[in-house]
Parts: structure tokens; C-alpha cells; sequence
């Protein structure tokens, strides 16, 4: 009994994080696209790893170094996934929203769950449960109603432009970090991997952003921008990644990725709560989907089997 409610305990921890996570992610595309004309996008990912990354200091590098005979020998694959999660992964969004809207960002963002599922089949052999591939349809409906405004043959008369190719490659990036991350199955607590993880990203972070400048348009951070990076550092960068890499180590990768689809529903929200839009039935349904769908996915047969059991011994 104790070990059962001890996994339940770690599940709904689990899930609350991964929808923490997209809260704050959403929060993080709303300021971006806010300061896009006013900060190089480069510039926006360096600075945002670099202050999360001496935030972190004082509470991960002991744990770092005494952990380094575990670290060590996966330094090469931990240095991939450093490229594919803080150098590429925001690097391409943020370089994405100076191209295409903010609608099929989050439309093509929510491809991510399903780009997840068929890397891990490849990847770790995981064939997608029937569950599964019903949540993610569930999930999708949901963000196609909200992002379409109830009306789903609009998707007919989007066109893909370069931010749009941008952005496939951001979730790309995102579904195989994502997948990597399970396989290698680190044994560190995630304010750790997160850690090693920044320190191993930033030199690719910082040969981008010094290519940006020279060629492109150069950044530095004024002291009015203290607030946009300090939310930056703390939330979206600190407690998403180490709240995203707790999902994916006790749930799973494609588990982990369906949360993705709660974006388009805080994001509306937030349009509704700060920018005064009015609230319709396809944001109702849209997120009662999305969540439906979310939850569906994750349950595990298992539960399902195991309170059956329960309830035929009451009998």
C-alpha cells in the first residue's frame, strides 16, 4: 500500500510539474514575441541560459562535482542533448517568431508529442499503446479548435514559410532531446542534469551569438530588460526544464511530450487576461480536449487493471 501510494504521489507530482512547465513556457513565447524587435534572438537564448546558469551555481555545483564520476563518462551524449535542448531548441523558436505567426508556432509546437511517439518506437522500441495514440488525437483536436477558432478547415489555407521550417526543426530538436534524455537515464537529480546541461550548452550558445553579432545584429541586455530576463532565468528556464526532465525520468518520454498540447490553452488564456480578448466556446473545448486527452495518455493500463482487481476483491 505504501509503495502504491508513494507512485501515485510521484504521478501527480509528475503531471502537476509538466503543466507548470507549459504554463510558464507559454508566459516565455508572450514575452518573446513582445521584445522581438527589440532583442536579437540569439542574444535573448544566451542571456536567458547565462543568468539561469549562475542562479544555479550555488546550488548545484557541489552536487556537480561530487557527482562527476557519473558524469563523466556520458559527457559526450549529455553534450548532445546540451545542443539539442539550450543551444538549438529556443535558438530556432526565437529565430522562428521573426518570421511566422504566433498561431503556427503553437501549431507546429504541438506536433511535438507526435514526432516524440514515432522517435521513441525507433529509438527505445516503445510501440505507442492505443491509449496513447487516442490521447494525442483528443489532445490535438483540442489545440486545432482553439487555434482555429472552432473553424478546423482553416487549416486548409495555412502555407509553410521559413519560420515555419524553423520551427519543425525546433521540434525536432525538442522530440529527440526529449527521447535521449529517457534512453540515457541518468541517475542525478534534474537540478544537476539541468545544470551540466547549461554548462555544456552555453559554448555553442556563445559561438552563435558572437556569428549573430558580427554578422547579424549585435545585444547587450540594458537595465530596462532586467525584468523580461529575470523571469527568463528563474521559470521557464530553472523550474520548466528540471519540472520537464522529473516527467520524463518517472512518466516517460511520450508521456512527458503530451503536455506540450496545455500550450495554445494557457496561451489563450493569457491573450484573454492580458490583452482583453473575449473568451469563445472553442477555448472551452479546446482545453477540456487538450486536457482530456493529456490525462487519457498517461494513465497507464495498468491503473485501470489494478482497480478493477481492487474492486472485484470488495465483492
Amino acid at each position: 500500500m505504501e509503495i502504491e501510494l508513494s507512485n501515485q504521489r510521484t504521478f501527480w507530482l509528475a503531471f502537476l510539474g509538466l503543466v507548470l512547465t507549459n504554463l510558464f513556457w507559454a508566459i516565455n513565447v508572450t514575452l518573446a514575441r513582445g521584445y522581438i524587435d527589440q532583442v536579437a534572438p540569439i542574444a535573448l537564448n544566451l542571456f536567458r541560459w547565462l543568468g539561469a546558469f549562475i542562479l544555479l551555481t550555488p546550488f548545484a555545483l557541489r552536487g556537480t562535482i561530487k557527482s562527476w564520476p557519473i558524469i563523466r563518462p556520458k559527457l559526450l551524449p549529455l553534450t548532445g542533448l546540451a545542443i539539442l535542448s539550450i543551444s538549438c531548441y529556443n535558438s530556432l523558436l526565437y529565430l522562428a517568431a521573426n518570421f511566422t505567426t504566433a498561431v503556427n508556432i503553437t501549431l507546429i509546437n504541438t506536433l511535438i508529442p507526435v514526432v516524440t511517439l514515432l522517435i521513441a518506437w525507433r529509438v527505445l522500441g516503445n510501440r505507442p499503446r492505443l491509449m496513447q495514440l487516442l490521447g494525442i488525437t483528443i489532445s490535438i483536436i483540442g489545440v486545432l479548435l482553439i487555434l482555429t477558432q472552432g473553424q478546423l478547415l482553416r487549416l486548409l489555407s495555412l502555407s509553410l514559410s521559413q519560420g515555419d521550417l524553423l520551427m519543425l526543426a525546433a521540434v525536432t530538436c525538442w522530440a529527440l532531446f526529449t527521447v535521449l534524455l529517457k534512453k540515457l537515464s541518468i541517475k542525478l537529480s534534474p537540478i544537476i542534469v539541468l545544470y551540466v546541461l547549461i554548462m555544456l550548452g552555453l559554448p555553442f550558445l556563445l559561438f552563435a551569438y558572437g556569428i549573430e553579432a558580427l554578422f547579424f545584429r549585435s545585444y547587450w541586455p540594458p537595465l530596462s530588460h532586467l525584468g523580461l530576463f529575470a523571469y527568463l532565468w528563474v521559470f521557464p528556464s530553472i523550474f520548466a526544464y528540471i519540472f520537464w526532465t522529473y516527467g520524463v525520468q518517472h512518466i516517460g518520454a511520450e508521456a512527458a511530450s503530451l503536455s506540450i498540447t496545455l500550450m495554445p490553452l494557457f496561451g489563450a488564456t493569457l491573450a484573454i487576461t492580458f490583452l482583453g480578448e473575449s473568451i469563445y466556446w472553442f477555448h472551452i473545448a479546446g482545453g477540456i480536449c487538450s486536457l482530456f486527452g493529456m490525462i487519457l495518455a498517461l494513465v497507464s493500463p495498468e491503473r485501470f487493471t489494478r482497480k478493477t482487481r481492487q474492486k472485484s476483491s470488495a465483492c
